[in-house]
């Protein structure tokens, strides 16, 4: 099978090593800084530079680029890509990107996707062969139906994701918000504390763990915040208000309702961690 990745960061280039890792597929890769391309070559995680007629060739496309640029790729080369092919994008938000390619006449399939892993650390160089192992892979299909979905699922579980999950571009962006966005916004808000730049020789492993996720780029996640506005300020909002349930009772000493809330966040934890050892 031929495959073309549009786009070779973290993550376009982490799912081609992985592809070239687990199958005998051949990896066309695009990207628009010629560097990174050879780079790719070289080490061999793809077989070809691609250039704008591969994509007649393609039987599926990758597009891991930014939410914007993806919509726009789409439309821009809606006639170079190979009729009845597959093409799935990579974006942290869905809505943006499948409800204006939904309602177009595509002459290919085209499925939202979201490959649940990262770093830190983002670009080529930094990208990893096994950075999807045991991951989940999202799908936000138009119709669950159809038998490009199935194909999804299997050749994702072939390439080293250990799930794959089926919802709705909405459901999605909504959970995501929870379960990404507003940590990287918690880290973000943590940091700009004047104490930060004081922490040394003060702080073990929960500075580390509730910062970790600060350090970001700042272009990616402006447009995903954006694009995701609505889900994400009901999180911030949420947490604002609890965040005020421990002001008033720290602030009022108010020992009842502290032990309360720590014991009820404590539970919940505690119930998260054994679900996650379930699974």
């Amino acid at each position: 099978m031929n495959v073309s990745i549009i786009g070779l960061g973290l993550i376009g280039g982490s799912l081609a090593k992985t592809i070239k890792k687990h199958t005998d597929d051949f990896v066309i890769g695009f990207n628009r800084n010629k560097t990174v391309c050879d780079f790719a070559l070289e080490c061999g995680a793809i077989d070809k530079i691609g250039e704008v007629s591969d994509l007649k060739n393609s039987d599926l496309t990758i597009l891991c680029i930014y939410p914007d640029a993806t919509v726009e790729y789409i439309k821009e080369h809606i006639n170079d890509f190979k009729k009845g092919s597959l093409v799935i994008d990579t974006c942290g938000v869905k809505e943006k990107i499948c409800n204006p390619l939904y309602s177009m006449d595509l002459p290919f399939t085209f499925i939202g996707a979201h490959p649940m892993a990262g770093r830190e650390v983002g670009g080529f160089e930094n990208s990893l062969d096994n950075l999807y192992d045991s991951a989940s892979f999202i799908f936000t299909p138009k119709d669950e139906d159809c038998k490009e979905l199935d194909f999804l699922k299997e050749y994702a579980k072939k390439i080293g994701f250990g799930r794959t999950a089926v919802t709705t571009a909405k459901e999605h962006d909504r959970i995501i918000a929870f379960t990404s966005q507003i940590a990287h916004v918690l880290a973000c808000a943590y940091v700009l504390s004047p104490n930060s730049m004081k922490h040394f020789g003060f702080s073990a492993g929960s500075f580390k763990d509730v910062s970790r996720v600060a350090k970001i780029n700042e272009i990616l996640w402006t447009e995903l915040f954006i694009d995701n506005k609505v889900a994400l300020c009901e999180e911030i909002d949420s947490l604002i208000r609890n965040l005020n349930k421990f002001k008033s009772a720290i602030e009022d000493s108010d020992e009842q309702t502290l032990k309360k809330l720590l014991k009820e966040s404590r539970l919940i934890k505690e119930k998260l961690d054994d679900e996650n050892a379930e699974s």
